[in-house]
């Protein structure tokens, strides 16, 4: 979901939701590492 809200709808603040659920709700999921580099590059970081 985070995928698609971030790179066809252009809803980033939705594609952040997702991206922190994975992050926070499924930490041994084999898509954290992703999920949380993705959900920092939208939050602006400097990866």
């Amino acid at each position: 979901m985070a995928e698609i809200y971030n790179n066809h709808l252009n809803n980033t603040e939705k594609a952040q939701e997702y991206y922190q659920k994975i992050i926070f709700d499924y930490p041994s999921s084999i898509y954290l590492v992703e999920a949380r580099k993705k959900y920092r590059k939208l939050r602006g970081d400097t990866i």
